[in-house]
């Protein structure tokens, strides 16, 4: 990693949000990734949702060519 990639990463960890409790006590969704993408993306939370199926046989962390789809539509 880079240094100005490890500097990047500390200041988005640093301005974080943590998802709320209810959320971290269970799977997490793919609304939660949109809603709280550092934390399950570069943050604590990757762990969980890389191993977290979306429902389309893909990862949260992946690109689903699925998920978010109805989104595109409106």
């Amino acid at each position: 990693m880079t240094d100005a990639l490890a500097r990047w990463r500390e200041d988005e960890l640093a301005r974080m949000e943590t998802p709320p409790a209810e959320v971290l006590e269970r799977a997490p969704t793919y609304a939660d990734v949109q809603k709280w993408p550092t934390y399950f993306i570069v943050g604590p939370g990757r762990e969980v949702a890389e191993k977290t199926d979306c429902g389309h046989g893909y990862h949260l962390t992946d690109s689903c060519p699925c998920c978010g789809a109805d989104e595109e539509d409106d």
